[in-house]
């Protein structure tokens, strides 16, 4: 991917991760926008409560400073967890910073994981149901 394609698509991505999250865990998602979200890309209240995210569409491995704000903004928010994902992977010492701080990550391949195991249970949900007609 080049530098400019993922300038691009930052804004787009972060709806379609929004809806990635809210198909593989239920309740309501709302992207934040981009002024004042102080690392928060994405707000998800699930039924045990709020999860914040942040997105990064990103060439290269992400480092340990995303998954910092998003624990800042759980401790202050008061959130029941926080997930990070990326078009790319993690660093292990990202792997290792988050690995005991209820912050999920999620590199490409989990989210098109994600999104092809929602889509199946979206199918199934269709085909359990009567025909109209």
């Amino acid at each position: 991917m080049s530098n400019l394609f993922i300038q691009q698509v930052s804004y787009e991505f972060e709806d379609f991760v929004a809806e990635v999250m809210k198909t593989k865990y239920g309740g309501e998602t709302t992207v934040t926008g981009t002024i004042g979200d102080y690392g928060v890309d994405i707000r998800h209240h699930r039924e045990d409560g709020l999860y914040l995210g942040q997105v990064k569409a990103y060439k290269n491995n992400v480092s340990f400073d995303p998954i910092a704000i998003i624990h800042s903004n759980m401790v202050q928010e008061k959130a029941e967890g926080g997930f990070i994902v990326t078009t790319s992977d993690f660093t292990n010492q990202a792997r290792r910073y988050a690995s005991s701080l209820n912050i999920e990550l999620i590199n490409g391949e989990q989210l098109v994981n994600y999104l092809i195991e929602g889509l199946k249970d979206e199918e199934k949900e269709l085909v359990g149901q009567p025909k109209e007609a």
